[in-house]
């Protein structure tokens, strides 16, 4: 195999602040490329509306 560069997407930052509840990123550097993922959780109490977890796509968007 021979060695070669590409491109590494990124994603727009996103909030790690959920009110009543938390965000964790994970695989992350400074910041959100390609692989990078988030994942919402719900304090005791409070119910999460929409998805637990956002992938950072190849395409430079969270899923």
């Amino acid at each position: 195999l021979v060695p070669r560069s590409r491109a590494v997407r990124t994603c727009p930052k996103m909030h790690l602040s959920l009110e009543n509840g938390r965000a964790v990123a994970r695989a992350m550097e400074r910041v959100p490329v390609e692989g990078t993922w988030l994942e919402y959780s719900c304090d005791g109490g409070f119910r999460l509306v929409g998805s637990a977890r956002s992938n950072c796509t190849k395409t430079g968007r969270w899923s």
